[in-house]
């Protein structure tokens, strides 16, 4: 499933890059088709950070997303690094106490909280905002030069930044600058430039499985359930990486699906699953397939090393195994994916082909399913295992997938 983001760059007064807002599309052609604001904004919120990454989309420069009061009010840019996220409202939210609260404890934690569209002081209680608010985005075509030189004046006061936007010309620059903007948006400086990515669709039960495990109260959550449901779909497992990637300190990199909840906590996993309740429908049938495959392949290299003596790493081998495919189901290389998730150095080693350990089992799984055996016969010299106990493994990790998969389907499957 391909996704789509906008980006139109903000300048700076040397005309460099400050950072990029970031809009919603659901195609390739570069307009804002109708749509529900928290839909839009939760699409922007996957597509950027999970799905397409900030790597690639601002240079992990600063972004701009505008922020329905709905969200707001859920926290959601709470689970965000303050650094990359600019927190952008429309200037005709509901600015009730409770609303400012949140906007203070957004300032506190560090977030830049910007104010769209102000075409002029009196339109909204601006001056009761301008303690919360760090940057004013001044809609050049629909204020007077008069009502500008006000808002000028009340940024200055408050320390704001101005921010031009919907500049089209070198004059319209020009005066902005003379005028006292500090940054700048608009055609003249570039259009918003749509940019896509393939997504792996949720499979829709696992994720209402980890919904419902986590919709308990906090002190009769199953985290040993969570993990088993993460464990069994490669889909949650790459989108928690990616999260995690993005959201939280790390001290260690990860070994293993249970490492990787833990550390992300259950407080921020809701939220993140409230997010991903935007996305529609499941994966294709040959998605399905190869989501299949990795978990065989998961298990395998989980009971391998069980087989050959190493129990103490099976957790890696198996996360080693469910990631085995994630290149396929993106569609990109192997080392563009993983040199974005926060892998032990053993799996991404292993991942990109290089010998160890975790690579020796993944070879062995994948030679299985190529049925080569003259080259099993060569890697099985020197280890405890045979073939047709390898044998037997692969056909206990094809029966353990097809339980699994028969666990997790819906009554919208069974009847189609």
């Amino acid at each position: 499933m391909e996704v789509f983001v906008a980006r139109q760059p903000i300048l700076d007064v040397d005309d460099q890059i400050y950072g990029f807002e970031l809009l919603y599309r659901n195609s390739k052609e570069n307009n804002f088709p109708p749509t529900d604001g928290n839909k839009a904004t939760k699409e922007v919120l996957i597509n950027s950070f999970v799905t397409i990454g900030l790597e690639r989309l601002s240079h992990n420069r600063p972004c701009f997303i505008n922020f329905t009061e709905d969200l707001l009010m859920k926290k959601i840019p709470e689970y965000f690094d303050p650094r990359t996220l600019v927190v952008e409202i429309l200037e005709d939210v509901s600015w009730t106490g409770d609303l400012l609260k949140v906007c203070r404890e957004l300032k506190r934690k560090g977030f830049s909280i910007a104010l769209d569209d102000v075409m002029s002081i009196s339109q909204t209680d601006i001056e009761g905002l301008l303690s919360y608010v760090n940057i004013i985005k001044v809609d050049i075509r629909q204020t007077c030069p008069e009502m500008r030189v006000k808002l000028v004046q009340a940024a200055k006061a408050a320390k704001i930044t101005l921010l031009a936007e919907k500049v089209e010309t070198k004059e319209e620059h020009l005066q902005c600058v003379k005028e006292g903007f500090q940054l700048f948006q608009g055609y003249y400086y570039s259009k918003p430039v749509v940019l896509s990515a393939e997504d792996i669709p949720l499979y829709g039960s696992s994720y209402f499985q980890v919904l419902k495990e986590l919709s308990t109260d906090k002190d009769k959550i199953d985290l040993e359930k969570v993990i088993e449901i993460f464990e069994g779909d490669l889909t949650l497992t790459y989108k928690l990486l990616r999260i995690i990637n993005f959201s939280a300190e790390l001290s260690e990199p990860i070994q293993s699906i249970r490492q990787a909840v833990t550390i992300l906590g259950v407080d921020p996993l809701k939220k993140w699953l409230y997010v991903f309740t935007v996305e529609e429908g499941g994966p294709a049938p040959a998605s399905k397939e190869m989501m299949k495959s990795s978990l065989q392949r998961a298990k395998m290299c989980e009971q391998i090393g069980v087989s050959i003596g190493k129990s103490h790493l099976t957790e890696e081998y198996f996360l080693t195994g469910l990631m085995s495919a994630v290149d396929a189901m993106v569609k990109r290389p192997t080392e563009e994916v993983i040199s974005n998730l926060p892998l032990d150095s053993n799996i991404k080693q292993a991942l990109s082909g290089e010998e160890n350990s975790h690579r020796f089992i993944l070879d062995l799984v994948i030679a299985i399913e190529k049925a080569e055996f003259d080259d099993l016969e060569h890697k099985l010299q020197g280890i405890e295992l045979t073939l047709s106990e390898l044998l037997e493994i692969f056909g206990q990790a094809i029966a353990w997938t097809e339980q699994l998969y028969n666990n997790h389907l819906t009554l919208e499957e069974l009847s189609s």
